[in-house]
């Protein structure tokens, strides 16, 4: 029987998967989970610590929630 990924693994396996096949330099991986009625945000950032800063920055400014017009244009392709 297969043992269960923890956690970590889980994100340092979608940090290699990015680096390796999309070549990224610089990685932020944020999401949110509740445990005992309580949101939990996780952050992690891998590379240059700068470079992590301005990605958070980037995001801060350029995030637009979808509309539901654009979550149709996906399911067209």
């Amino acid at each position: 029987m297969a043992k269960r990924k923890t956690e970590l693994e889980l994100v340092r396996d979608v940090i290699g998967t990015l680096i390796e096949e999309a070549g990224a330099d610089a990685l932020v991986v944020i999401y949110s989970k509740v445990k005992a009625h309580k949101t939990q945000t996780i952050l992690i950032p891998y590379g240059n610590a700068h470079t992590c800063n301005a990605l958070i920055d980037y995001a801060y400014e350029n995030y637009e929630p979808q509309t539901h017009g654009a979550e149709e244009e996906y399911e067209d392709e």
